[in-house]
């Protein structure tokens, strides 16, 4: 398969400022266990160590050697975190600009801003993107431009992230809920959250979002029918089926985490979809060229590599092809 390289440029661009983001990420992630405040409040002739988040205290221990430990430990971390986070919020802004001078990047803007509204809401850790804006995560570090990527009769490979992003979110609902306020101001979207199945205690959720004031349907092709079905009926699954991560770039330079399946699960999952749909169709079609695309990624450049062993990931596969998307 024919693939357009990114520039020089822009690739080192690219290095230069995942690194430099998936540092902030690290800083923002480990502050987000340090919410609240901790402080000492006096109750009857004791003094307790209490500790406040969004209005709720719960009460740690009574003063001792220990608490007082944890208290000092606490607002020293808490405020070496902040100052890095700060820093690396400055060095990611300025890597944003040049991202954009030398177009680094190619992920449309409602994607990446998604992304950044899971991150800020923490929900991105349980996320896995699904359809074609994993495609991103895979072409990036390989160094690929996806979006000049075009046929014809198919048109971009990537075109349908433009209309439509799938996520499958395992956290609690209300969480998912609280946040959707936020996801819906920061882009024009339409918002759809559904049931995604559930494994032991746990619960999943399909949250669809559709771009734009004209949202064509007719954009959304059936390609994001057969992830809704996976992700519905096997859920646990789709979770636990390996996961890829990567920094990616939008065409304005903003930067957000991706977490996707697996490379190698997505493109068997591709040609599994069709060996049952019929070829000639438009939606087999794309499955299939986009099977292409990401097993030539992983054939030909290093950077983009599956942690499944094939045999277990194909045996996977079967399985949820048989169960999902056999007729009858």
């Amino acid at each position: 398969m024919d693939l357009v390289r990114t520039s020089d440029a822009a690739a080192k661009q690219i290095l230069d400022s995942t690194r430099v983001y998936r540092e902030y990420a690290r800083v923002r992630g480990e502050s987000r266990g340090l919410k609240g405040s901790l402080f000492w409040k006096k109750v009857g002739s004791y003094e307790y160590l209490a500790r406040k988040v969004r209005g709720k205290v719960t009460y740690i221990g009574p003063r001792s050697v220990e608490t007082e430990r944890q208290f000092g430990e606490f607002k020293q971390k808490k405020a070496r975190l902040q100052q890095r986070a700060r820093t690396l919020k400055e060095s990611v802004e300025a890597c944003q600009r040049m991202n954009k001078a030398v177009r680094a990047g190619a992920v449309p803007s409602p994607v990446v801003e998604v992304l950044r509204q899971l991150e800020a809401a923490g929900l991105s850790e349980g996320s896995v993107v699904l359809g074609t804006s994993a495609l991103f995560a895979y072409g990036q570090p390989a160094g690929v431009r996806l979006e000049e990527m075009s046929s014809p009769s198919l048109g971009g490979v990537v075109d349908d992230a433009k209309y439509h992003l799938q996520v499958l979110l395992d956290a609690p609902e209300n969480t998912i809920t609280a946040a959707l306020t936020e996801l819906q101001g920061a882009v024009d979207a339409t918002v759809e959250v559904a049931p995604a199945g559930a494994s032991g205690e746990r619960t999943y959720f399909l949250v669809e979002f559709k771009f734009g004031r004209q949202r064509e349907p007719s954009k959304c092709r059936a390609e994001n029918a057969y992830w809704r079905t996976l992700a519905t009926e096997m859920a646990a699954e789709v979770q636990h089926a390996g996961k890829f991560e990567q920094v990616v770039i939008g065409k304005t330079g903003k930067m957000a985490t991706m977490r996707t399946l697996d490379p190698q699960f997505f493109a068997m999952v591709n040609h599994a979809v069709t060996e049952v749909q019929p070829a000639a169709t438009q939606d087999s079609r794309m499955a299939q060229r986009q099977a292409a695309l990401v097993d030539s990624l992983i054939a030909d450049y290093l950077v983009v590599v599956s942690k499944l062993p094939g045999a277990e990931c194909r045996r996977s596969v079967e399985n949820i092809a048989q169960r999902v998307f056999a007729p009858g």
